[in-house]
């Protein structure tokens, strides 16, 4: 009963709350950012496996823009979603039967959620033309990436990139000067018959000469068995 013959506002009339809003937004924006993350490792996984580990950062950005305007058509669907449940729960009066049961007393409610996903909508897309939000979400996946299945698959996410255009060109002469120039260093350092199997060799053919003493080996071993 209103007091003093002033009726009270309807829930249809009562302001939403910015309060409100404003936390329902920033947290449903950290959600929807560690949502993107997620799905941009998973398709890093899935191009390095198909492209041999190589990573491309390019690639990688243009993904995280298509899941953020994904994410906000989906958020857009829900604010659409909440528009139809108020156009009928305005009509229904009384107390809820249960939790999903909306009655015109839940307008104020439906009204926040609707402008939280509208809200969040734009912030996703406007972050899509974010260079230093973008960068930030391909090195947080790319970092979830390694995490997920290991260096063995991925190790060389962190460093590798795509062969140039050029590169098979003088590849072969490339190798070649690697087999003149290292390799022939690493004869040098070590060369043949001056490591330790050898100077074992040297020194059993020694012993074997000492103490020759005509008898033949064969016979020996036939007198040992």
């Amino acid at each position: 009963m209103a007091l003093f013959g002033r009726r009270g506002k309807d829930s249809t009339e009562r302001p939403i709350s910015q309060v409100e809003l404003k936390r329902a937004v920033d947290e449903g924006f950290l959600i929807s950012k560690a949502a993107v993350v997620i799905a941009v490792a998973n398709r890093i996984i899935t191009n390095s496996l198909r492209d041999q580990g190589f990573f491309d950062h390019a690639v990688a950005a243009e993904a995280t823009r298509e899941e953020l305007h994904r994410m906000a058509e989906e958020q857009r669907g829900d604010a659409q979603r909440m528009r139809e449940i108020r156009s009928k729960a305005i009509k229904q009066k009384g107390r809820s039967k249960h939790q999903h049961d909306y009655r015109r007393g839940d307008d104020v409610k439906l009204r926040t959620r609707e402008a939280q996903y509208e809200q969040l909508a734009t912030m996703l897309d406007r972050r899509r033309d974010d260079q230093g939000f973008v960068d930030g979400i391909v090195l947080a996946a790319r970092a979830r990436a390694w995490d997920d299945i290991g260096t063995t698959v991925v190790g060389r996410l962190g460093w590798a990139q795509r062969p140039t255009e050029g590169y098979e060109i003088g590849r072969d002469d490339r190798v070649q000067q690697m087999l003149d120039e290292d390799f022939a260093a690493l004869r040098a350092e070590h060369p043949v018959g001056s490591g330790p199997s050898a100077i074992e060799d040297t020194d059993d053919a020694s012993d074997g000469a000492s103490d020759d003493d005509g008898t033949d080996a064969a016979d020996a071993d036939t007198t040992r068995s």
